[in-house]
This record gives structure tokens, sequence and C-alpha cells, in this order.
């Protein structure tokens, strides 16, 4: 085998002594970088006695139990409110079946005793279930006018003053909180007037 010639081989020898040098080096970084790694958690406690290191280390966990406590709380608040918001949009459907039921009940108590009877019973069983589920009715004769709440189509004289509400045509409902269905409402547009004008205020 021919010999290679004297100045190859020392480029090839100061190759290869260059690359072990960086081998070495580079060994050398990551064998400070784990026993940094390692010594990490002791350093965060350096100059402390065992007994400030229990107790920060007490501290750290009470913390980190608080911030799970926060996230699951916010968690299970945040779940809670989207199962309410499926529910309402399902509870929605029904209401119609309800206002439906309602008038049965009336019809039938006009003109059937027995139908009456079972249609109540039905009816008011029903509403418990719906309650259950934190539906309320809205309470509105009497009360003032709030577009937030009520749609009224039309006004009518009364004895009520103007904008109270004096009958309900559809009902409103509540679940828990928050609205789930306006209530349709007559209001008062004040007493009738007598010869063509309003009677005048008391003084």
């Amino acid at each position: 085998m021919e010999e290679l010639p004297k100045q190859e081989k020392k480029e090839l020898l100061e190759q290869q002594q260059e690359h072990e040098k960086l081998s070495s080096e580079e060994h050398k970084l990551l064998k400070e970088n784990d026993r940094e790694k390692q010594g990490f958690s002791r350093d965060l406690f350096v100059g402390q006695t065992d007994a400030q290191r229990v107790k920060d280390l007490e501290d750290l966990l009470k913390r980190l139990q608080a911030d799970f406590d926060n996230f699951r709380k916010q968690n299970e608040k945040e779940r809670q409110e989207l199962l309410k918001l499926g529910s309402a949009a399902f509870i929605l459907k029904l209401l119609p079946v309800v206002d439906e039921l309602e008038h049965a009940v009336v019809e039938s108590k006009k003109h059937d005793a027995k139908e009456f009877v079972a249609l109540e019973t039905t009816y008011k069983n029903f509403m418990k279930v719906l309650e259950a589920e934190g539906v309320r009715e809205m309470k509105c004769i009497g009360e003032n006018f709030d577009p937030y709440k009520h749609e009224a189509i039309k006004s009518e004289p009364s004895d009520l003053p103007e904008h109270k509400i004096i009958s309900v045509l559809k009902k409103g409902y509540y679940i828990h909180e928050h609205m789930l269905r306006h209530a349709i409402v007559i209001i008062s547009s004040g007493r009738q007037e007598v010869g063509g004008s309003k009677p005048e205020a008391r003084r």
C-alpha cells in the first residue's frame, strides 16, 4: 500500500486531533448541563436550613394546590354553563307544548270535569319537571312594561296607569338567572278618556 506524503499525513493528524478536541468539549458541556439540571432544585434552597426548606416547599405546595383548585372550579363552572345552555335550548322547544297544555286545561274545565282533572295533573307534573331544571314563570300582571322582558302587541284603556301590564297572551319564562322566553302582553294606555280628553290629575 502506497504511503501518504508527509504533508498529507500531518494535515490528517491535525484534523483528527481537532475532531477529538471538539468531541471532548461537547461531552464536557453535556455533562455540566446534566449536573446543572440535577442541582437546580437544590440550588433554590442554597443557604437555607432544613426547616426553611420544608416551609418553602409547603408554601409552594399550597400555591400549586390553590391554583389547581381554582382551575377545577373554573372548569366546573364552564361545564355547568354549557349544560344550562344545552338544557335551555331543549326546554325552549318544549314551551309551545306547555302553552297548548295550559289551553287544554282551561277548555276542559268548561266542558268535562274528569278530563280537566287528568289534564291539570299532567300539567302540574310537567311544570314540576321544568322547575327542577331551573325554569320559572315570569310574573307580569300589574308590572311595568320592560322591553327587555316583554313584547307588547297593543295597549288598551284600563284603571291601571300607563305602561302597566294588564293582560298576558303568552307567558314568559326564566331559566336560572337567564331569560328563556319573552312574555307577549297587552299594556295599559291609562284611564278611558271622557269627552275626548283624559281626566285631569288631582291637585
